[in-house]
């Protein structure tokens, strides 16, 4: 049984992720459907039954829960919860740490990945980077001088909701919908993305076209967080990230525009998939406890 063991949590849009973690290490790992229609009790009942699931043998002591939402060590209540509406303004803080007994902390859940990603993965070894995740919605973690930037109220990163062309807003056009809608132009039906993947892999045309379509639209955010931040490298994760390179090329093309040929080897995947969110909530809990 590890002295030191810290359960972290990745709650998404579509599944809702869980590890036990000691010395950066995950001992156990979980994963449900987050089922976001449902009430903010019966969510918040499966978060917690996930934990207890992970956390089973081990000594916990804390919680790190990595939210879709801006959020830091402050936050109980959750606001701006675009994907589980079911949980705005809802408690999930205070609930878990009277279920647990021990101490709970809400984080972004893109700084979460951002952090792991740092820790261990793909932005090892930088002190000016960017977590990307691309999924169910839109997120953006940022590391400067090595650190967590949260912003003046945990805003941090929030480019999801910057206004887009035709009254839509950037995660429409990146994030899962954006996908989906550039696929139906094409196809004029819905296809997943892993399937799409799958076609893309073994040579189909219009699955091609449609990945390249939609790298020229991640492109464009590249270029915007480029221009902004100056980043030495920007990793992308999410779940549409294990696509990278069926989507690269288009990218890859949008940046150069901007920023000149070398620029897109800036940009890499992500390294430790969900795992990076989950070492990167128990590693920020840990850092409460422990300081």
């Amino acid at each position: 049984m590890a002295d030191k063991t810290f359960v972290g949590v990745d709650l998404g849009g579509t599944t809702i992720t869980a590890g036990a973690v000691a010395d950066s290490k995950i001992l156990t790992e979980k994963t449900v459907p987050t089922c976001p229609d449902r009430t903010a009790d019966e969510i918040c009942g499966t978060i917690a039954g996930l934990i207890g699931d992970v956390a089973n043998g081990h000594r916990i002591q804390g919680i790190g829960i990595g939210v879709p939402n801006p959020a830091g060590p402050e936050s109980d209540a959750l606001f701006l919860v675009a994907n589980i509406p079911a949980l705005e303004s809802y408690p999930l803080k205070s609930r878990l740490t009277d279920h647990f007994h021990v101490p709970v902390s809400l984080e972004n859940d893109a700084r979460c990945m951002a952090l792991g990603e740092h820790r261990a993965g793909a932005l090892k070894g930088c002190s000016h980077c960017i977590c990307i995740t691309l999924g169910t919605g839109l997120g953006c973690g940022i590391i400067v001088d090595g650190k967590i930037y949260r912003g003046s109220s945990y805003g941090e990163g929030e480019i999801w909701n910057i206004p887009w062309n035709d009254g839509l807003m950037l995660e429409d056009r990146v994030g899962l919908r954006g996908l989906k809608a550039i696929c139906k132009s094409i196809t004029g039906s819905d296809i997943e993305p892993s399937a799409l993947y799958e076609r893309y892999r073994d040579g189909d045309k219009q699955a091609g076209e449609i990945f390249d379509r939609y790298g020229e639209t991640v492109g464009a955010v590249m270029v915007m967080i480029l221009s902004t931040l100056d980043p030495e490298r920007i990793a992308i994760g999410g779940g549409i990230a294990k696509a990278f390179d069926a989507f690269r090329d288009g990218m890859a093309r949008n940046v150069e525009k901007s920023w000149g040929k070398d620029a897109p080897r800036k940009i890499v995947p992500a390294a430790l998939s969900s795992r990076a969110a989950i070492l990167g909530a128990a590693a920020l809990i840990e850092e409460t406890v422990y300081g």
